[in-house]
């Protein structure tokens, strides 16, 4: 599938898996800290509809040792590796004149020390709270359910003033669907998820998008 007529301005990807080689960002710290089982039980009671996402996320956060320090979470978080062509799709990008966001669910200190990286200006993603001393607080703060992109997505649009029709977007599991699908063309790369639908094109590198510019 190739573009129509129409400017593109706005490229929007998802952070874990499509920016990032690592998954999760959530399940970073869940590996550190060995409570990954519990993560498991909390993300088959979300995916079955049996808690809301903000209890997801008070629920991951419980799990983990009392008294984590902001600090700590950056050491753990700081140690991503940017998928090998991510800067290369953002210059790219960037000299065709198209802005650039990130829209995840993963943790906000992760997405912006990311977006930092690679020089993208916006970015939506959950938070962690700390107090004065910066110590984790129990609650996240849910700004972007997994299921539910695109009304992150579209909330950033409006922001921004950008049609959806003047936009693309990028991620790489089936919680990134409907954002996907919420843009004039969504790309989904190949490595773990696959969908049979016109709307989703399918990639192996971030940088064939541009084949469809």
């Amino acid at each position: 599938m190739r573009l129509s007529s129409g400017r593109i301005l706005l490229a929007s990807f998802d952070m874990d898996g499509t920016l990032l080689e690592e998954d999760s960002s959530w399940a970073a710290i869940h590996r550190h800290f060995g409570t990954v089982e519990a993560s498991r039980v909390s993300l088959k009671l979300y995916s079955e509809g049996k808690i809301d996402y903000r209890e997801f996320m008070r629920r991951d956060i419980s799990a983990w040792p009392k008294g984590i320090t902001k600090a700590e979470i950056e050491g753990i978080l700081f140690k991503y590796r940017l998928r090998r062509d991510a800067r290369e799709v953002v210059a790219g990008l960037k000299e065709r004149g198209i802005d650039i966001a990130v829209v995840t669910s993963g943790i906000d200190l992760l997405a912006e020390h990311v977006s930092s990286a690679l020089g993208i200006r916006h970015w939506m993603a959950n938070g962690l709270s700390f107090n004065k001393d910066g110590v984790l607080q129990d609650k996240g703060v849910g700004r972007v359910d997994p299921f539910r992109k695109d009304l992150a997505y579209r909330w950033l649009l409006r922001r921004l003033g950008i049609d959806s029709k003047q936009t693309i977007a990028v991620g790489d599991t089936i919680y990134d669907l409907a954002f996907l699908k919420s843009a004039r063309i969504g790309f989904m790369l190949a490595h773990t998820t696959r969908v049979d639908t016109p709307e989703i094109v399918h990639i192996d590198r971030l940088t064939d998008i541009f084949a469809h510019l």
